[in-house]
């Protein structure tokens, strides 16, 4: 009979061994852990108390009574108060049994509670008459991590028997529960460890993306909006059951997706300033216009002293007429310089006019604009320059670069993609990569979608003013008809509502206007 349950012990040993490397879950683990030490020693209760994180209680995490039919579980906190390790004046709690253990680091029994005055068991008494049980015997031993950290304490009561009969615990079971506890805590070690290396990450990632929103004075809280967003739009798909039925992400995959709404803007940190600050066409270090005012009135000055030496009406007027001229021409380009959604051909040709200007005076030519300076204000629509439109967008490639070269945990592997892929179009007309719908996982095409409603109704951008909702969706509606983002996910964030709660938390309140989705919706579907 003993060797079979010696058998029977090596193999269950065996099995917490195995569940060391492979259970993710720590209180599956638990439960294996002080099964075993109850089976072990007999005992009708057990108990797993962990250190709280502010290493002021002992918590219950696991608990169990045979003999009251409390199975092994997850300790309810509701009935099962957490231990002070410390008292009111702040000295170690070195009355209380578990607690005792926990500062001593060192294990200990007690053959029965009742006939001892070394530790206080009220509890002891309060817990047996309000139960209607008997504890008698009591062990516990410390959790104990590779630095003699005590982690937590294991707790047995009543050892009993083969005849049902309670006794003491032996240095044999001490022995075999110290095996146990420190597989025990190596689990919790390996838990707290995981769970502090993914909260760093996390806190890495968050820092380096408000870093990158920073370096914009325009930009800043674009990161952040386009995760928030992000994450509220994959919520919302988890419960929705009309346009995505069959998706459940698991816990990892949204994490996953959270990182990569964080992240998706990464590559900017590469992206010169003066191009993502260009808040007007002729703005480098500072805006040229102011330039261009002064070269205005140099020339009207030059105007104006002539004016006083000649003495023909005809001349005269003809200058006159030029002052005029330049006023008007400054104020166009002054304008002009803004940037906007679009500008005419004729327009086009009126800034070459001002760029063949010329005027000369005892001997010297005065010109209005330079060559570089006629070319930034020629931009038909916004304030960049087809190169640095170019270079704007590398940083999308850049962000899959930079991600591509970290090693993320394998449940965040598909970080690099889903960031990088938030200019990428269905039709396989975006970039960086020209993907094609096929290619584009659900979760890049709700990082696209976020960024694109983010950006439109955005406040802060130098060249426009956040647009409304409605024109915000009149824009999404053309676009999910030329099959650039996706349909589904753009009636989801019409449907579930979460246009609006990001609206009311980042909208100014004249942008959130009436919408008829019925008729937006007609023109996509």
């Amino acid at each position: 009979m003993k060797r079979t349950d010696d058998i029977n012990h090596i193999e269950q040993l065996t099995k917490i061994g195995i569940a060391l490397s492979a259970e993710k879950d720590i209180n599956n683990f638990f439960n294996l852990v002080l099964e075993e030490a109850m089976d072990y020693t007999n005992s009708d209760g057990g108990t797993i108390y962990t250190i709280s994180e502010d290493k002021k209680y002992l918590d219950f995490k696991i608990v169990c009574t045979r003999s009251k039919n409390i199975k092994l579980g997850f300790a309810d906190t509701t009935k099962w108060p957490s231990i002070p390790i410390f008292d009111e004046n702040g000295k170690p709690n070195l009355k209380n049994f578990a607690s005792y253990v926990a500062h001593t680091g060192k294990s200990s029994s007690i053959d029965d509670v009742y006939n001892q005055n070394i530790y206080d068991n009220s509890g002891t008494k309060k817990y047996d008459k309000s139960n209607d049980y008997s504890t008698k015997s009591i062990v516990a031993v410390p959790l104990k991590n590779h630095e003699n950290d005590v982690l937590g304490v294991i707790q047995l009561i009543n050892a009993m028997d083969d005849n049902g009969n309670i006794i003491s615990y032996t240095k044999e079971h001490i022995t075999m529960l110290t095996s146990l506890a420190s597989q025990a805590a190596i689990a919790l070690t390996n838990k707290l460890l995981i769970e502090g290396l993914e909260n760093l990450l996390r806190q890495f990632i968050k820092s380096i993306a408000k870093a990158i929103d920073r370096k914009s004075e325009y930009t800043g809280g674009h990161i952040t909006r386009v995760a928030s967003l992000t994450e509220m739009i994959a919520a919302a798909i988890q419960k929705d059951k009309k346009e995505f039925p069959n998706v459940e992400f698991s816990e990892n995959e949204m994490q996953e997706i959270s990182i990569a709404g964080w992240m998706h803007d990464i590559g900017k940190i590469t992206t010169p300033i003066y191009i993502m600050d260009k808040a007007t066409k002729l703005e480098t270090i500072f805006n040229r216009i102011e330039l261009v005012k002064a070269r205005f009135e140099i020339v009207k000055l030059v105007i104006k002293c002539d004016l006083l030496k000649i003495k023909n009406e005809r001349k005269k007027d003809k200058l006159l007429e030029i002052l005029t001229r330049l006023d008007n021409d400054l104020e166009f380009l002054e304008h002009a310089n803004i940037g906007g959604e679009f500008m005419k051909d004729e327009d086009l040709e009126r800034i070459d006019g001002i760029f063949h200007f010329s005027y000369e005076s005892e001997g010297k030519k005065y010109f209005l604009i330079t060559e570089n300076e006629k070319k930034n204000l020629s931009i038909r629509k916004g304030t960049l320059l087809e190169e640095e439109i170019e270079k704007m967008r590398e940083h999308a490639f850049v962000s899959h670069e930079m991600l591509s070269q970290l090693t993320f945990p394998r449940k965040y592997k598909n970080v690099p993609i889903y960031a990088s892929a938030h200019h990428e179009k269905l039709n396989g007309k975006g970039y960086p990569f020209h993907l094609q719908g096929k290619d584009l996982p659900l979760q890049a095409r709700i990082i696209a979608i976020a960024d694109l409603f983010e950006a439109l109704t955005a406040a802060d951008r130098p060249y426009k003013k956040g647009k409304k909702l409605s024109e915000t969706f009149r824009i999404m509606a053309f676009m999910a008809k030329d099959n650039e983002i996706d349909k589904n996910v753009l009636d989801l964030l019409i449907d579930s509502g979460v246009f609006m709660d990001y609206a009311k938390a980042y909208l100014n309140p004249e942008q959130i206007d009436e919408v008829d989705f019925d008729k937006l919706k007609k023109m996509y579907r």
